[in-house]
């Protein structure tokens, strides 16, 4: 019995995306001259689609769906309010995965059986399986937080923001700095492309430099333990929340130490002393998300495209003679 082909097969032959195929079936916008070679496929091989995946897909063509790694971060739950902000005719499907690949993987494949017409995913790291497995959607896909040329990207500018809070704590004059970060394969552009301005600039200066995780409380205890048996006289965490966590442990501890932490929350500014940050505008980046998705959707462009948000130093009380 002859092998049916596929949506892969057909889009392989035609030389186009497998979410061309997916509009020609759908009756959606394609060039005249991609739905001719299309059309010349499906009635060369009688290619018949499943009518029941049709009418599904049909019925839920303005539903997208958001994969987020934890709901407790300030910026991710901004992003999520940037997207509704500029959304007027798509329903939102959230996925809250836990910064669980196993989970991550389940959503991806939970989505794709809901029939979504695009995916955003809000990612730390992708690995080979969420790589091949986000590879196996048939509908448009926009990456937030990694560099992966494979997909459609929104990119926070880690590089510039390390550049920046490298040069700016030399600026200080420390003599001796801790900085709290997490291992690179938990988060690349956080872990990595975030401190690598940072570790160049300091290159010289006596650093000391620990992992740790996203909550206030853990930062704090990881942090104690070393500022127990070190002074520091200047602390930078990957995030606000890590470097408020150690700014409580150098309070406990009786420690004159400045802080300079990344992101951009209400946290910064409730603290004593405010928080010194490199900010992002996380809602307008839910924005740039969410027209990105739009526009691929719509128009197919040929290349991937990749928008890199910057942000900014704000100072404030923790770099400055508080104390």
């Amino acid at each position: 019995m002859e092998k049916k082909i596929t949506i892969a097969d057909i889009a392989r032959m035609a030389n186009v995306a497998k979410s061309t195929v997916s509009r020609y079936l759908n009756g959606g916008s394609v060039s005249e001259k991609t739905r001719r070679k299309i059309d010349t496929i499906v009635s060369d091989y009688n290619y018949q689609p499943n009518a029941l995946a049709q009418n599904l897909k049909l019925k839920i063509n303005h539903t997208v769906g958001v994969i987020v790694p934890r709901l407790d971060s300030t910026a991710q739950v901004e992003m999520l309010r940037g997207l509704d902000a500029v959304n007027d005719e798509d329903t939102f499907l959230i996925v809250n995965t836990y910064q669980s690949v196993a989970r991550e993987l389940a959503a991806i494949e939970k989505l794709r059986n809901q029939h979504v017409s695009g995916l955003i995913i809000l990612t730390a790291n992708i690995t080979d399986d969420i790589r091949d497995a986000l590879k196996a959607f048939d509908v448009p896909v926009v990456i937030q937080g990694q560099d992966e040329g494979d997909f459609h990207r929104v990119l926070m500018n880690d590089r510039q923001a390390g550049d920046i809070v490298g040069q700016y704590a030399v600026s200080l004059t420390p003599k001796k700095v801790l900085l709290l970060t997490i291992p690179e394969q938990q988060d690349w552009s956080i872990g990595h492309d975030r401190f690598t301005g940072i570790y160049h600039a300091l290159a010289d200066y006596d650093v000391t430099t620990i992992h740790t995780k996203f909550s206030i409380d853990e930062a704090r205890n990881d942090a104690l333990r070393v500022m127990s048996q070190n002074t520091f006289d200047l602390v930078i965490g990957a995030t606000d929340r890590m470097t408020i966590g150690a700014l409580q442990a150098g309070i406990a501890t009786h420690q004159s130490t400045k802080y300079i932490g990344f992101g951009k929350s209400d946290l910064s500014t409730t603290v004593t002393p405010h928080l010194t940050s490199f900010e992002y505008d996380f809602y307008e980046t839910g924005k740039l998300m969410y027209n990105l998705l739009k526009n691929v959707r719509e128009n197919n462009p040929s290349e991937k495209q990749r928008l890199v948000f910057d942000g900014q130093l704000v100072e404030r009380e923790s770099t400055q003679n508080f104390y």
